[in-house]
């Protein structure tokens, strides 16, 4: 297995790495707004950017970032999205160009969610910042140019887990019809037994098995990771879920506990596509712009969404 080149230059200056739990909290949440500070940011396609809120039971707020596609006719399919960061970093700014280029690529309404972070608020307050913004988005989209007969989820990383779950919680619930849901590098879950990825990919690049035991230890806290709503691959059941694009990155410690839990999905009856994403490492819609096999990734989960918003 080979590292993609243009990934392979993009890394090669940058400094070593020690790994999350060595670097203090407040310092790597700084990293990552000064890499979203950086990276570039273009409104081509959008025709609008607009921060909203959300009241929570508790009178705090939840924030959301909708983005509107230009030259689409209203109302327009709606993607909620769910930014990566291992539960613990990330934002509205960390994750604005990966949103930007979802909302160009599938030409919907996207709602980005600031959901809460651990350790400060462990499980299950992101998810419950999930359902709000699920709920928001079900009887406001069409405030918005949007249409809550077509919603669909997606998410990168840590955020595709909770993309997941959202999907699992929302079927029991009997919540929002949901059309699809796009899952790009999530394991699908907390880590389970050693696979063939996690002994190839442990000491990364860019992501370590002790980065994913750490994230999710502060996310869990102490919580039950068999939880299916904590982690979705141990649902004792995923039949009625809806259709999954399901993309992993080839060098990527995760890469087949996010391909389990597509083999689950399919063994359960649900429509999926598993694609593979070849030389691509944990993180890699991040270098959307820099890195050709990015765009092809959303290019591809672009498409076959479209066909999820016009079945019947």
């Amino acid at each position: 297995m080979t590292m993609d080149p243009q990934i392979a230059a993009l890394l090669a200056h940058a400094p070593p790495y020690p790994g999350a739990r060595v670097i203090p909290l407040d310092v790597l949440r700084g990293v990552v707004r000064d890499f979203a500070a950086a990276s570039p940011k273009s409104g081509e396609g959008l025709a609008e950017v607009k921060d909203l809120s959300v009241a929570r039971c508790d009178g705090s707020t939840l924030a959301l970032r909708l983005y509107r596609p230009d030259g689409v006719t209203a109302p327009a399919p709606v993607l909620m999205f769910f930014h990566g960061g291992g539960f613990l970093l990330g934002d509205l700014d960390s994750d604005d160009g990966v949103a930007r280029a979802f909302c160009r690529s599938t030409r919907s309404l996207v709602v980005s969610v600031d959901y809460r972070l651990a350790p400060e608020h462990p499980y299950p307050a992101a998810l419950d910042d999930a359902v709000l913004a699920l709920a928001w988005a079900a009887k406001h989209a069409s405030d918005h140019g949007g249409d809550p007969e077509r919603l669909a989820l997606a998410g990168t990383s840590a955020g595709a887990v909770l993309a997941a779950t959202l999907a699992l919680k929302t079927r029991d619930a009997g919540g929002p019809a949901l059309r699809a849901q796009l899952l790009f590098y999530g394991s699908g879950g907390a880590p389970g037994p050693l696979t063939e990825s996690l002994a190839a990919f442990g000491d990364g690049p860019i992501l370590t098995s002790d980065d994913m035991d750490y994230f999710w230890s502060l996310y869990l806290a102490g919580a039950d990771a068999g939880q299916p709503y904590a982690s979705p691959r141990a649902a004792a059941s995923h039949a009625g879920l809806p259709p999954a694009f399901v993309a992993t990155a080839e060098l990527d410690p995760s890469r087949d506990d996010g391909e389990d839990y597509a083999h689950r999905l399919e063994a359960a009856g649900v429509a999926v596509r598993l694609t593979r994403r070849k030389g691509m490492v944990h993180g890699f819609l991040s270098w959307m712009g820099m890195v050709d096999e990015a765009k092809a990734a959303l290019d591809e989960a672009a498409a076959w969404l479209d066909r999820q918003w016009t079945r019947a």
